[in-house]
């Protein structure tokens, strides 16, 4: 068995087949023994213990199952749409070109009311945990209002204040890769190696689809172990810098490489059991700002049954969205909107322009038949989230 292979072994069971199958009636709790069994640590369970909303970032497959669930009578009626499949406010991405819900790696088709629920639920959750006085509803409001005209007709996508107060912040190339390079932990030299070994068939197969890109594009300068969120914490991930455009290091290129969760073909939000991880390029088209600089994912010489590393560009500065950054009610607002713009305004809008009418009429109908039903969902599930952390954290 090949190193990343066995990385891949010894990863919990919980990334291995994740998703729980549909109509099921999931729950909400999590046991810290399975955590440590799946390998989490001491500081992501105090993490874990500090904040209803970190707990809840664990739950996406969990609230995936839920609403479903709880929409099982229409299931028929619902159609299948591109959903994110984990969409919150912390999804929130932005870099120097682009801003917006990113991380697809439980997108799928499913009925768009698991994006509606979980988004709102953390609006709610959110609000319950910012240093100032927060209406939820009144972002929720927001959120299902956008999603709604997005469905209406096209919208021109307005960036929130905040982006720009963030983007404002200075800062320099070498200090944002310096910044990369910090989150790098060290990777045990068979890894290293092995990475290094089937790096030379990616880089060929790259070039063979971006021919203006030397070898030297793609040299590595550093690798190592990323430990970073809270939903994907336990999934095996590295960062590699590369060395980019030219000999300069102030334009190296930051590139995460991760392991996509098997799909069982059972779950409320499907993917396709073929193409390895190459969906997450699909729904990037689909629900995503802007495509990575650079994807792909790297080829194994053996160990076939073994998911193969899937690999996209980090845009420079790339900066995820924290409970810390919003400081108003206006802040909170104004992304719910952009939320709601994004998640149904770029899906229906890339199907064929002869389909795109009927699906559109579709989405419409779907949401007048759940909105209503989908905010009480929202607010039920924030409150069984909070309930079930709180039991969490008194476990040892």
């Amino acid at each position: 068995m090949t190193a990343l292979a066995a990385l891949w072994t010894a990863a919990p069971a919980a990334t291995r087949s994740p998703n729980v199958p549909f109509g099921e009636r999931a729950s909400l709790r999590i046991e810290k023994t399975t955590l440590r069994a799946q390998g989490a640590s001491p500081a992501l369970l105090t993490r874990l213990d500090g904040s209803a909303f970190r707990y809840f970032r664990l739950l996406a497959n969990q609230f995936s199952a839920r609403v479903c669930f709880g929409f099982r009578d229409l299931q028929w009626r619902l159609p299948a749409v591109a959903v994110h499949g984990d969409a919150h406010l912390e999804q929130f991405v932005i870099t120097r070109q682009s801003y917006g819900l990113e991380d697809f790696d439980r997108a799928g088709f499913g009925p768009a009311v698991v994006d509606l629920v979980r988004y709102a639920a953390s609006l709610h959750l959110a609000c319950r945990e910012v240093g100032w006085r927060c209406n939820s509803d009144q972002a929720v409001a927001a959120y299902f209002d956008a999603y709604h005209a997005a469905l209406e007709g096209p919208i021109t996508r307005t960036a929130p204040s905040l982006v720009g107060r963030l983007r404002a912040e200075p800062q320099e190339s070498e200090t944002w890769l310096q910044w990369a390079e910090s989150l790098m932990l060290p990777l045990p030299a068979p890894e290293e190696e092995e990475l290094r070994k089937g790096w030379g068939r990616f880089v060929r197969l790259m070039q063979d689809t971006r021919p203006e890109r030397t070898e030297a594009f793609y040299r590595i300068v550093r690798v190592g172990r990323l430990v970073i969120g809270l939903g994907s914490a336990l999934e095996p991930k590295m960062l590699i810098r590369i060395a980019g455009p030219s000999a300069r290091s102030d334009d190296d290129v930051v590139l995460e490489a991760r392991l996509a969760a098997r799909p069982s073909g059972r779950e409320c939000v499907l993917r396709p059991l073929n193409g390895g991880p190459l969906h997450a390029l699909l729904w990037t088209v689909l629900l995503g700002p802007r495509l990575p600089d650079v994807f792909g994912f790297v080829p194994g010489d053996d160990a076939r049954e073994a998911p193969e590393f899937w690999v996209q560009s980090w845009d420079p500065g790339y900066r995820e969205l924290s409970l810390a950054d919003p400081g108003s009610q206006s802040d909170v607002n104004e992304l719910a909107v952009d939320a709601g713009h994004q998640l149904a305004g770029l899906s229906w809008t890339q199907f064929p322009a002869p389909l795109r009418g009927h699906q559109r009429f579709a989405q419409l109908r779907a949401f007048e038949m759940t909105s209503d039903r989908a905010r009480r969902l929202a607010r039920d599930l924030a409150a069984e989230t909070v309930t079930a952390w709180e039991r969490f954290r008194k476990q040892r």
